[in-house]
């Protein structure tokens, strides 16, 4: 446990966010003294997956809630997820308080169906989520 709290904008967003049929994803950050969790970006569903994806840096965390649609047997389904986006080419400290705060801000975000920590841009692509969230989802 590291101590770094969301800000009050945080949770309010997800919030909001959580019953929204217009968002699609949240991105949350440190501030640059990591010292406490802020919304960096909303993005509404007219966003594709790789409009998202584009938008995430490289080479740093970032903490996402995303709401995935998918179909099961011919059946429309959601997911809100939260994602830990955690790429091993950040700097190790980031890496270290991203990592270890990740749980206790997750926690604090009631309403969250699957959570997945990411650490390479091989598996933050549609297919990988998908077939990580089908394991957990009963058909």
């Amino acid at each position: 446990m590291t101590g770094i709290l969301p800000t009050n904008e945080c949770i309010e967003q997800f919030q909001e966010f959580k019953f929204s049929k217009e968002d699609r994803f949240i991105i949350y950050k440190m501030d640059e003294k990591l010292t406490q969790i802020e919304v960096e970006k909303r993005g509404t569903k007219k966003e594709s997956f790789e409009e998202f994806y584009s938008q995430l840096p490289k080479d740093d965390c970032r903490y996402i809630c995303y709401h995935y649609d998918f179909d099961v047997n011919g059946q429309q389904r959601s997911k809100l997820i939260f994602i830990g986006w955690i790429p091993s080419t950040s700097k190790l400290k980031n890496k270290m308080i991203y990592a270890t705060t990740l749980l206790s801000f997750k926690n604090m975000l009631r309403g969250i169906g699957i959570s997945l920590q990411i650490n390479s841009p091989t598996d933050l692509n549609e297919e990988r989520i998908l077939e990580r969230i089908m394991s957990k989802v009963r058909k």
